[in-house]
C-alpha cells in the first residue's frame, strides 16, 4: 500500500498548522512539526533536547544537524512508516533539504 508523504511550507502564521490538521484528519497521516519535536525533546530532557536547549537559551536557532536528527528519528517510528506523514515546516534550509535526499525522500512537487 502506498502512503502519503507530504511537506507543507509557509511563513510564520500563514496557516500551516491549520492545513496540517485538515490533511491529518482527512488522510490519517502523522503530523510531524519541528517546533513540536524540539519542545518535546527539551521537556523530556533527552540528550538531543538538552543540546537544543543550550542553543535556545543562548537565543540562537537550533542547528540543522540537531533538527534533522529529531526529524529522522521521528520518521523512523512505526506510526509514520505505517500511516504516512506530513512534515510541517521542514525543511527550512538547503542543508535540511539535502538531508531528505540522504534519507531517499525526494518530493514530487
Amino acid at each position: 500500500m502506498l502512503f502519503l508523504k507530504v511537506m507543507i511550507f509557509g511563513a510564520l502564521a500563514s496557516g500551516k498548522g491549520t492545513q496540517c490538521e485538515l490533511i491529518v484528519k482527512k488522510f490519517g497521516l502523522v503530523h510531524i512539526s519541528t517546533g513540536d519535536l524540539v519542545r518535546a525533546e527539551v521537556s523530556s530532557g533527552t540528550d538531543i533536547g538538552n543540546k537544543a536547549k543550550e542553543f535556545m537559551n543562548a537565543g540562537k536557532l537550533v542547528p540543522d544537524e540537531i533538527v534533522t536528527a529529531m526529524v529522522t528519528s521521528r520518521l523512523s517510528r512505526e506510526d509514520a512508516k505505517e500511516n504516512g506523514w506530513i512534515l510541517d515546516g521542514y525543511p527550512r534550509s538547503f542543508s535540511q533539504a539535502q538531508s531528505l535526499q540522504s534519507l531517499k525522500i525526494i518530493p514530487d512537487v
